[in-house]
């Protein structure tokens, strides 16, 4: 705590009192991004109490200290590295095109997502509670999903009528085929006594699937449902840069065609912003539905 407001202090300091190797417009967007992980780390820590978090923001700001000093006192190349400042006022410079990007980004995003998991639950669910259809279809999963999807990735984009569709299938594939896998094992592993009480009472096959054997499995996808959003993510990146004319992915790869290394830099930090606010969502839901997990 006391570690972490010293660093915020000398990094606002470094901020204004060292000469600067070029021209850039202002400080201000900097210092703003810095006040906002303070705000944040203040809030969480006391909210909290786990000294995690202030471990996690020394870090953050021994990273953005050693950026400013290797930028400012002319260390670092100014085209590769620049300056801070000038990466974090892109963020006022570029917002219209990073909000749109953003927006094109989520739209993709969850649409594959919901797709795989509603056809991955519900699929899993019938397939594993059938002995003949799992023994079928587990070994041809544990196969397939074990294949990056970014490996066929140029070929999907190359063949499907348009990027949309290419980037939900894409996006479909790296989060489908795990999560079938995982109700597929997590069925077919269900303690047979639950099963057996349940047909001695005669349920129908409905209640059976969907008010027994679902709550018993579903924990496990929502427990999982970080590493898919992380997955789809990258994908989903991945696959702007291949063919996109909007996203996240083609706001990097359209300026990195030009040299544009400030502007790259800003797209990478917004990506892993995007991707860090929704892991907490789904961190937020898993708490709420795995209770007896946290």
């Amino acid at each position: 705590m006391i570690l972490s407001g010293i660093l915020f202090v000398v990094l606002l300091g470094l901020i204004y009192a060292l000469p600067a190797a070029g021209k850039y417009d202002s400080n201000i967007e900097f210092v703003v991004a810095v006040v906002i992980i303070e705000v944040i780390y203040l809030f969480s820590y006391f909210k909290t109490k786990k000294k995690s978090m202030s471990d996690v923001v020394d870090v953050v700001y021994v990273f953005l200290i050693l950026w400013e000093v290797v930028t400012k006192l002319g260390i670092s190349h100014p085209v590769l590295v620049p300056p801070p400042e000038k990466v974090f006022a892109i963020f006022s410079l570029n917002k219209q095109d990073m909000f749109e990007g953003f927006l094109s980004s989520m739209k993709i995003l969850f649409q594959g997502i919901f797709y795989a998991m509603v056809l991955g639950i519900f699929g899993g669910l019938f397939v594993g509670y059938i002995p003949r259809l799992r023994d079928t279809f587990l070994p041809i999963t544990r196969v397939i999903s074990s294949i990056p999807p970014l490996v066929y990735t140029p070929y999907v984009v190359a063949v499907m009528p348009t990027f949309h569709s290419a980037s939900i299938f894409v996006i479909f594939s790296a989060v489908f085929w795990p999560n079938f896998m995982s109700m597929i094992s997590r069925v077919g592993s269900i303690d047979h006594k639950i099963i057996d009480s349940a047909k001695a009472m005669n349920v129908s096959l409905p209640t059976m699937l969907f008010k027994i054997i679902l709550p018993y499995s579903l924990p496990d996808v929502i427990g999982r449902l970080s590493v898919s959003l992380t997955s789809a993510m990258i994908c989903l990146t991945g696959a702007e840069m291949l063919g996109a004319s909007s996203g996240l992915g083609y706001f990097v790869k359209k300026f990195s065609d030009y040299a544009d290394y400030t502007r790259v830099i800003a797209g990478i930090i917004l990506i892993a912003i995007v991707v860090t606010v929704l892991n907490l969502l789904v961190i937020r839901l898993q708490k709420k539905v795995i209770t007896w997990k946290y």
